[in-house]
């Protein structure tokens, strides 16, 4: 078994589930600009990529021209909405507070915008086991770019083969790939675990949750 020094944890389908807050939003959003909104289906199905990634997958093409106004407004009023419907994912304080014990540099290294990142970690009582959360602005570098990957490496000061990415889609495995940086995946989001296995074929694994990837991948029981 590798051992590591570091870990990189994503946010949504993988530490949380702010799936709910997210759909209001997109509806509310979509509904703003005369587009039909989408079903909360289509939205479980499409986050991932960061929200202008999510609404440009869910936008049909003559409306395309609308995401960056659709972008601009999700952000404006997700603050508002932060909380609806929020919940940790299964075993994640665990995982972190047991790795956190272990002495491992951890972050949450996620697409979703910065400063709302922040609050949801803070909320649900994980903030105080990271080292670091590491988000995005609309526009900014994001999962898979290397340049996202890299900087999330130096931020904890670890390089690639220290550190292990942990998320539920290939835009995570991807991240980690950009790099060199070995990855486990949860199937907790939404891509099933035989895809997810098809597709992430250089990952350490996929696993059901994060109780089953901590032991495999950390030695850790939780």
């Amino acid at each position: 078994m590798r051992e590591f020094k570091a870990a990189l944890f994503d946010l949504d389908g993988t530490l949380v589930d702010n799936y709910a807050a997210i759909h209001k939003c997109l509806e509310i959003s979509f509904k703003k600009f005369g587009v039909e909104a989408p079903s909360f289906g289509d939205v479980y199905k499409a986050v991932g990529g960061s929200i202008l990634i999510t609404i440009q997958k869910l936008l049909p093409e003559q409306k395309q021209s609308l995401a960056d106004c659709i972008g601009s407004h999700y952000l404006k009023i997700f603050p508002d909405y932060l909380f609806y419907g929020l919940e940790p994912m299964p075993y994640a304080r665990d995982i972190l507070k047991a790795l956190r014990a272990r002495g491992f540099k951890l972050a949450c290294f996620t697409n979703k915008q910065q400063d709302g990142a922040e609050t949801i970690l803070k909320s649900l009582d994980m903030a105080g086991d990271l080292d670091a959360v590491i988000g995005t602005t609309l526009k900014s570098a994001r999962k898979p770019s290397k340049e996202f990957s890299q900087a999330a490496l130096d931020r904890l000061c670890v390089s690639a083969d220290e550190c292990v990415g942990v998320g539920d889609s290939k835009y995570d495995y991807m991240a980690a790939e950009a790099v060199g940086m070995p990855s486990a995946i949860v199937a907790t989001g939404a891509d099933s675990r035989p895809w997810l296995a098809e597709n992430c074929p250089n990952s350490l694994g996929v696993f059901e949750n994060l109780k089953d990837l901590s032991a495999a991948v950390f030695d850790i029981a939780l």
